[in-house]
C-alpha cells in the first residue's frame, strides 16, 4: 500500500529537480548574455529562455544593441530589418522616418548606372562577403544598373589584398587575391581570420594585417546585369556613370 506513495515522492522530487536545473540554465545563459554584451548574446538567451525572468530586460537591451548597430546605415534594407525583428521597439518611429527619407534621397539620384571594374567579380546575394554567390560578372567595363546601395557598419569582414599562404590544419594552403575573409581576433601585427576553402571547408589562419583590407564603412551597391541577376557588388569594383 506504501508503493504508491512512494512513486508519488518520486515524482514530485523529479519535478522539483528539473525546475531547479531550468533556473540553472537561465541563470547561467543570462549571466553569459551580460558577459558577452552582444545583440547576439541576448537573443540567444531569448531563444533559449522564452519564459525566462529576465525576458524583458534582454529584450530591451537586444533591441538597443541592435540599433545601435545600425544607426548609421544610409540604405533602407537595415532599417525595414529591425521593423522586422523589432514591431514594437523602441527605435520604431525613428526607423519609419529613416526608411521614408531614404526613398526621397533615392527618388532623387540621377546615377543609376555603373561600370563594373574588375574581372570575375562575385555577386553576392546580400551585402556581405558571408552571403552565397548569385552569379559573376565576368569582365571589366560591364555595365550594369544600380537598384540600392548599402554602407556597412563597423564590420568584422575583409578582403586579401594579395594572394597569401596560410597554415591550416598543419598544411600549407594558398588563398587567392580578393578572398574573403572575417576576422575573428586582432593582434598587433596580425589578425587570426576564418576563410572558406575547397579542402577544409570553413578554416582559421593567421593573417599579416599588411595583406589585408577591411571594408567596415564601405559601400554595397545592388545592381542587375543585362541578363537579368540582381544582387550585391562590393563597392572598391563598382564605379558609378
Amino acid at each position: 500500500m506504501r508503493v504508491p506513495s512512494i512513486r508519488i515522492t518520486i515524482i514530485i522530487i523529479a519535478i522539483i529537480a528539473i525546475n531547479q536545473l531550468s533556473g540553472c540554465t537561465s541563470r547561467s545563459d543570462w549571466d553569459k548574455a551580460k558577459q558577452a554584451g552582444t545583440y547576439e548574446s541576448y537573443q540567444n538567451y531569448i531563444n533559449r529562455n522564452p519564459g525566462g525572468e529576465h525576458l524583458s530586460e534582454a529584450q530591451k537591451r537586444a533591441d538597443s544593441l541592435y540599433w545601435k548597430s545600425i544607426a548609421g546605415d544610409t540604405v533602407s534594407a537595415p532599417f525595414k530589418r529591425y521593423l522586422e525583428k523589432f514591431p514594437k521597439g523602441q527605435f520604431r518611429t525613428k526607423a519609419e522616418t529613416k526608411i521614408d527619407q531614404m526613398k526621397q534621397a533615392q527618388a532623387g539620384n540621377k546615377k543609376t548606372k555603373a561600370r563594373v571594374t574588375g574581372n570575375n567579380v562575385i555577386i553576392r546575394s546580400d551585402h556581405t562577403t558571408s552571403s552565397s554567390s548569385a552569379g559573376v560578372v565576368a569582365h571589366e567595363g560591364t555595365v550594369v544598373q544600380i537598384l540600392d546601395r548599402y554602407t556597412s557598419g563597423n564590420s568584422d569582414e575583409a578582403l586579401l589584398k594579395r594572394a597569401v599562404s596560410v597554415e591550416v590544419n598543419g598544411e600549407r594552403i594558398r588563398l587567392p587575391k580578393g578572398k574573403a575573409i572575417r576576422i575573428l581576433e586582432d593582434h598587433q601585427d596580425s589578425v587570426q581570420a576564418s576563410f572558406i576553402t575547397t579542402q577544409f571547408g570553413r578554416a582559421e589562419g593567421t593573417i599579416d594585417k599588411n595583406d589585408i583590407e577591411a571594408i567596415g564603412r564601405k559601400t554595397w551597391y545592388k545592381i542587375r546585369t543585362t541578363d537579368n541577376i540582381t544582387g550585391w557588388i562590393y563597392g572598391k569594383f563598382i564605379e558609378e556613370i
